[in-house]
């Protein structure tokens, strides 16, 4: 029984998480080269206690004159792999380009989405094999 809950709570967030990216990727309809500006460093910690770190870049980019900031979705070992002053992809919506992500970021979203649902079938099917 245990199972087929978690199985439809996982289903429950895929459908969700699909539905949110869907909406998202139709609205950011516009695209536009932005500038790497910098780095964001975060620390993590595995299952054993180790710390390690990872970097992915901070953008900017113009939208009618007006500078937007954000953060890439891809995440890289080491500092020296993302090149500052270099170019990033990004969607936003024309609407409120608050509202954007970079090649990549939100558009994975929806096959998240897919995973989930999938992974909750499958955990509700061996519940009756």
């Amino acid at each position: 029984m245990t199972n087929i809950l978690v199985g439809l709570g996982f289903i429950l967030v895929g459908v969700l998480v699909f539905v949110l990216g869907m909406r998202s990727n139709k609205k950011c309809t516009s695209k536009t080269v932005g500038r790497i500006t910098g780095v964001r460093e975060e620390e993590n910690t595995d299952d054993e206690g180790y710390k390690y770190y990872s970097y992915s870049p901070e953008y900017e980019f113009e939208v009618n004159g007006q500078i937007y900031h954000g953060f890439g979705s891809k995440s890289y070992k080491h500092k020296k792999q993302i090149p500052i002053g270099g170019s990033i992809e990004v969607s936003y919506n024309p609407n409120d380009p608050r509202e954007h992500y970079d090649k990549g970021g939100k558009k994975n979203t929806p096959i998240l989405g897919i995973g989930l649902i999938i992974f909750g079938i499958i955990l509700i099917f061996l519940t009756f094999v």
